[in-house]
């Protein structure tokens, strides 16, 4: 198989690629699984690859890969998904410190929607899609909205969820799924609008959908908070935050009491994902991390013990 790296999902070992016609297949876009795992390091977006394809599992299974050059991703997608809206965005990426977008949306409500509308107000944001089949990405993510939602009350604080599926999530959809989370619209906004306005919208956070026949959409975790002027205060990388850690971090940037464990928790979590990738998205922070120094103290000690037991030997 020939094809170029679109995306890569380390915390599953699999890649996005648009390949080349493939075993009687014409060319497209699909999700493989990376054989052996450690093979992932030396796969990087935009990277052009060889390799050897399985398309008898699913997913289909990637191995023997071997990069060959490197291309832009960034352009229309193949002809397999070009009835969709264009995948891959030519948009600025932001950053921390900067002003985040304003483009025109919609609310559930089906009333025009812009962040400068929440002004004066913190702002936690996500991205979610309501066809979402795995419990623990989309649904995960608003149900912790949810609580967040009672958790913030009576603060100036508004949850914001962006759809990733806006041609389908349109506002009464979108209503529909956000009363099954029990959302109260005065406090929490769920956002759709024009595909092409809401997709680069997202992929300005480095949020990018990809359409894949098993699961609907594989994307990316990003939760953003925006201070009362709509500035970029924190972006976190993985989804294993809990309310409390928001909450404890929304404050602090309120100059606000707040919890400093929640607040080590958070940034213990998204620090690991920084350094180590998404491989360790489910890495839970303070606790974890004693965890790993115990773990690690008692195999120290082992070999502690077992040196001096060789070292009483050989004398």
């Amino acid at each position: 198989m020939h094809g170029l790296v679109l995306g890569t999902i380390p915390s599953k070992n699999e890649v996005v690629v648009r390949h080349d016609a493939l075993l009687g297949k014409p060319a497209g876009l699909a999700v493989f699984r990376v054989e052996p795992a450690s093979t992932m390091r030396a796969v990087r977006i935009g990277a052009t690859i060889d390799g050897t394809a399985d398309t008898d599992s699913t997913p289909w299974v990637l191995r023997k890969i071997r990069v060959v050059g490197s291309e832009s991703v960034t352009g229309a997608p193949s002809d397999s998904v070009a009835s969709a809206p264009q995948v891959l965005r030519n948009v600025h990426h932001v950053a921390i410190g900067e002003y985040a977008p304003e483009p025109a949306f919609l609310d559930q409500t089906g009333k025009p929607f812009n962040l400068r509308d929440l002004r004066g107000q913190m702002v936690v944001l996500a991205f979610v899609y309501t066809r979402c089949r795995d419990a623990r990405e989309c649904p995960a993510v608003s149900a912790r909205f949810h609580v967040l939602q009672e958790e913030v009350r009576g603060q100036p604080v508004h949850l914001v969820l962006v759809t990733l599926d806006p041609a389908y999530d349109r506002p009464a959809v979108l209503a529909k799924y956000g009363k099954t989370f029990g959302e109260d619209p005065a406090r929490w906004t769920f956002v759709t609008g024009d595909p092409d306005t809401v997709l680069d919208f997202a992929a300005q956070f480095d949020v990018t959908a990809f359409p894949d026949e098993r699961v609907g959409l594989i994307h990316p975790e990003r939760t953003v908070i925006l201070d009362s002027y709509g500035a970029i205060r924190e972006l976190i990388d993985e989804g294993s935050w809990t309310p409390d850690e928001i909450v404890a971090t929304v404050a602090h940037d309120r100059r606000l009491a707040s919890n400093p464990f929640e607040r080590l928790d958070l940034w213990l979590s998204s620090a690991a994902v920084a350094v180590c990738g998404n491989a360790v998205a489910g890495f839970s922070g303070f606790t974890d991390l004693l965890t790993v120094v115990a773990i690690a103290g008692f195999f120290t000690f082992l070999l502690w013990r077992l040196g001096r037991g060789i070292a009483r030997g050989a004398t």
